[in-house]
């Protein structure tokens, strides 16, 4: 195993209580595959059931919900260290989000199926471990989910983005979101059409509340936040 996957593993918290020197048997004894993906592929469609989860090693992959008309909502943006698939593979169920690749991405997967029959359960001894800790994690991501679902309960676009600038700038996001990686990434994000956004955006900024660099927006006035 290379120091880079190492270091993703221990930054995901997947394998926390199980010794760095033991990284790679444990895994070899569940099985783990590397997969590479070029920006754009998918890694997870619409309807399709998994048997694993993802772990990202290197890159950013996108989880984006989609409507009755087709129209793409992004829940979240996953980057190193980050896990997907884990809530679908342990429930068995038709996925209800589509992960693409949003740049090339290094995976890799875990068989969840896998992880608690009884013979593995004997062989590897911190198998428990590691499903305690994805129980946690998903507790984790409910917790994201809820403060997604109040965002997009705002009606309009300006409550929207304050509210994800309060959630930014108090750390209940994940620092990996890469949300203004672009404004057409935070316009699926915050589920509004792109050139709305923009215009938004450009009469916070001409109120003096923020600056924009590039695809970063810089808070200026913080009574914003406040109010």
């Amino acid at each position: 195993m290379d120091e880079r996957t190492a270091q993703s593993l221990a930054s995901s918290g997947l394998l926390d209580g199980v010794p760095r020197e033991l990284y790679e048997e444990t895994l070899v004894k569940l099985k783990v595959r590397e997969k590479s993906y070029l920006e754009g592929e998918l890694l997870l469609r619409l309807g399709s059931r998994p048997e694993a989860m993802g772990v990202v090693v290197d890159g950013y992959v996108r989880i984006d919900f989609y409507d009755d008309d087709g129209n793409a909502s992004t829940i979240t943006m996953v980057g190193r260290g980050g896990m997907f698939a884990e809530a679908v593979a342990c429930a068995g169920d038709p996925s209800i989000v589509q992960v693409q690749a949003a740049s090339d991405v290094r995976v890799l997967w875990l068989d969840m199926n896998r992880m608690i029959t009884g013979r593995v359960m004997r062989e590897t001894p911190y198998v428990g471990v590691i499903m305690a800790n994805n129980v946690r994690m998903l507790a984790r991501k409910n917790t994201l989910l809820v403060r997604k679902l109040q965002l997009l309960s705002q009606k309009r676009l300006r409550d929207r983005i304050k509210l994800y600038l309060v959630q930014r700038e108090s750390g209940m996001l994940p620092k990996d979101t890469m949300a203004e990686q672009s404004r057409t990434s935070l316009a699926r994000y915050l589920g509004a059409d792109r050139s709305a956004l923009s215009r938004e955006l450009g009469r916070l900024r001409d109120e003096g509340i923020v600056s924009l660099d590039g695809g970063t927006i810089n808070i200026v006035d913080r009574s914003f936040l406040e109010n």
